[in-house]
């Protein structure tokens, strides 16, 4: 009984200075240590309450962390750009929607300033073009017409030479069959193709027919299985020393496709052009 009392005392003794702070506006006696006493140390009885404060981060660790840098001068002009398109389009779709006199007006506005927006810009260009001949697309492929004349007279003094050095090491293997009425048509062509340029042309026989109007024929010796031929007529420039192989293509080609697949694919590379 006395260890009872002893110990309602002392509950009611801790109780009444609780009450008393409580009046004050705390809930607790200032002799408490609140960060010390409850702190998160892992053992305490009310660790899942507590308010351990904030711990400064390593040095390493606030220097790793990415900070957001500023926008870019790009950034900016892409967002400022859609701004200008959505506000644009917005003005359209309502002058559309509701084609009143105010909103047709105001998207009528708003197209003006854009179409001297693209005004200024192509003057620029022009002037930025006309002062840095490496941005200048037209002296690779001009769009002037004497200048036109003049690369087109060029390009093809530069195909008959080179069909005519080609002539002298590299012949055209014409793959036919005999009931391609195709290949038949490609005789006079082939026909001027030696006149002119004195080139040979092996024809290749896939059915073992012959073809009137060129050099003998031999027949297939599996060579058409080797480059995958699944059409005729297709025509393939081969080299008689090294034995490399071109294929120039398939079905009707005139004269000038001839040519001009010959020079592109033996004497420029991919973009020359």
């Amino acid at each position: 009984m006395r260890v009872a009392h002893i110990l309602m005392s002392a509950t009611l003794a801790a109780l009444l200075p609780m009450s008393a702070l409580a009046l004050e506006g705390r809930d607790y006696p200032s002799s408490m240590g609140y960060s010390s006493e409850w702190a998160c140390k892992g053992q305490e009885k009310f660790n899942w309450y507590c308010e351990e404060e904030a711990r400064p981060l390593p040095q390493s660790k606030i220097a790793d962390k990415p900070t957001r840098s500023e926008k870019s001068k790009e950034e900016i002009a892409v967002e400022e750009l859609d701004k200008i398109r959505k506000d644009l389009d917005a003005k359209r779709a309502l002058a559309v929607v509701h084609p009143t006199e105010e909103n047709v007006k105001a998207y009528m506005a708003a197209q003006k300033v854009e179409i001297d927006r693209a005004g200024y810009f192509a003057d620029v260009w022009r002037r930025v073009l006309w002062q840095n001949a490496g941005l200048n697309y037209e002296l690779k492929n001009p769009m002037n017409n004497s200048a036109i004349k003049v690369a087109t007279r060029e390009r093809k003094a530069r195909e008959t030479r080179t069909m005519t050095d080609l002539a002298r090491e590299w012949g055209l293997f014409f793959f036919f069959r005999s009931d391609c009425p195709y290949c038949k048509h490609m005789v006079p062509t082939l026909q001027w193709i030696t006149r002119q340029y004195d080139m040979t042309i092996l024809p290749i026989s896939l059915d073992g027919a012959t073809i009137e109007g060129l050099p003998p024929s031999v027949k297939d010796n599996g060579l058409s299985a080797q480059l995958g031929v699944e059409a005729v007529p297709l025509f393939v420039l081969g080299n008689v020393k090294t034995r490399k192989m071109v294929i120039l293509g398939s079905g009707v080609l005139s004269l000038q496709d001839f040519v001009e697949r010959i020079y592109v694919l033996t004497q420029t590379a991919p973009g020359d052009l």
